[in-house]
């Protein structure tokens, strides 16, 4: 009889209902991840985005919130937001609005705004870091997209297994463990490797692949991927530590001492890393709340 992690991975290869990329997200981000910034690769994007009715509305909807027309003005279409906002700000609206948009609901074990505001609070807080370790353009993209999907496993496992996963929620109230070693412990695998497999079947780079799955514990992420681990890994702390939605812990979460180390940041900046991203965290808000 097969274990429940062989269950949970067996029925993962074979399902068929679980979500697909939107194919404007991923063209979106083959454009960013080249990194280029030029007239021509605005108008690209803009294009791109604007084929795809549903979504070039909400990122206009979102253009056009308070959070940018104080400084943009009334935005009219894709181009001109491009225009106005940069390339990587609207690829980085069309990317989360197409990711919110991939799971429809949820069975009640968690709380949908509050997962998706810490999902894209990591994110924005990975950019912030990534400017701190001087990563390139199209590695922040990657940066940004990694912390967007760090918990991505969570919603695989409400959406899908939700039966064996509130077993694991409801033991979380009286073991004083962290979720993903209470995942481990129940089920033998945890959210983090379980998001893996899902970016391997959307064929996402294979660094965001293994940095999603050792995220909470990017010590043991291979060497060659163990940076942006570590970038999940302090983020995802980061915003537990400010309050930032719901990462499904009962207890305070720790964080790994070699990774602050490795990257040379320091937990004792936390308050200025939260008046750096104050701004950034703000904009998430808005972002759940005109997204689902």
């Amino acid at each position: 009889m097969p274990s429940i992690r062989e269950s949970i991975i067996g029925r993962l290869e074979s399902m068929t209902q679980l979500p697909s990329m939107n194919r404007t997200v991923q063209q979106v981000q083959e454009q960013l991840s080249r990194g280029e910034n030029s007239a021509s690769g605005a108008a690209s994007i803009g294009s791109i985005i604007e084929k795809d009715l549903g979504l070039s509305a909400k990122v206009l909807k979102i253009a056009n919130s308070v959070f940018y027309s104080g400084r943009f003005g009334r935005i009219g279409d894709v181009k001109q937001a491009v225009a106005r906002l940069g390339i990587e700000e609207v690829g980085r609206i069309c990317t989360t609005v197409g990711s919110m948009q991939l799971f429809k609901g949820s069975s009640g074990i968690i709380d949908l705004k509050d997962f998706w505001k810490h999902s894209v609070g990591v994110a924005i807080v990975m950019r912030y870091f990534a400017q701190k370790v001087d990563m390139d353009k199209s590695k922040a993209h990657n940066a940004y997209v990694a912390g967007l999907f760090h918990d991505v496993g969570i919603m695989v496992l409400d959406n899908f297994f939700n039966d064996i996963y509130k077993t694991v929620r409801e033991a979380g109230k009286s073991q004083p463990l962290m979720l993903y070693k209470l995942e481990r412990e129940i089920l033998g695998i945890d959210h983090g490797e379980i998001g893996s497999l899902l970016l391997h079947r959307w064929r996402l780079p294979e660094e965001l692949c293994d940095a999603v799955a050792w995220h909470h514990a990017p010590d043991q992420c291979p060497e060659e991927f163990r940076r942006m681990a570590q970038l999940i890994h302090v983020a995802n702390f980061t915003c537990s530590a400010l309050g930032i939605g719901e990462p499904g812990d009962e207890i305070i979460q720790t964080s790994s001492d070699g990774a602050w180390h490795d990257l040379s940041l320091d937990t004792n900046d936390l308050n200025k890393i939260a008046e750096a991203v104050e701004e950034g965290i703000a904009q998430s808000g808005v972002f759940v709340s005109l997204s689902l």
